[in-house]
């Protein structure tokens, strides 16, 4: 099994832990509010340091199976119901129907994606285009190119 790594990106540091079979390993860096890929990618450089005594992102990307990232920022658009709204891609329409059984998931849906969402065929190897949602008749603002070097 390969590493795990998580990224907390708060309002002053962002922390990055890494846990790769029984080892662990933790660094912090300071979070950019005005660029958020900014901090999400020092920080993987400086784990890259402390695990293997030099930056070596490559070999640290290669090497994880799942990064898990969580923002401050994150939490706080879904409790206040605020911020950019998010796009949902989605190989099944019917998975829109499970994310909204509720009225409250409904609301929370509507507050957060929207009109964005887009299903993959999965026919296609995970090289289709991206479709409207023929369950729902929506139109996605998502359109792109799921193709290798493709664009979104």
């Amino acid at each position: 099994m390969g590493k795990l790594i998580n990224i907390d990106n708060g309002g002053t540091l962002t922390d990055i832990w890494v846990l790769d079979g029984a080892q662990s390993y933790h660094t912090k860096t300071l979070t950019t509010p005005y660029d958020l890929s900014k901090c999400f990618f020092e920080g993987l450089k400086k784990v890259s340091q402390v695990i293997y005594g030099q930056e070596d992102m490559s070999q640290l990307l290669h090497t994880t199976d799942h990064i898990r990232y969580s923002t401050t920022q994150g939490t706080n658009a879904l409790v206040q119901k605020k911020g950019p709204r998010i796009g949902i891609i989605l190989t099944s329409a019917a998975a829109i129907d499970t994310l909204q059984e509720t009225d409250k998931e409904k609301e929370m849906f509507e507050a957060l994606v929207g009109n964005r969402v887009a299903v993959i065929d999965p026919r296609a190897g995970g090289r289709g285009l991206y479709q409207g949602c023929d369950r729902c008749g929506r139109q996605p603002e998502l359109r792109g190119c799921l193709a290798p070097g493709g664009e979104l």
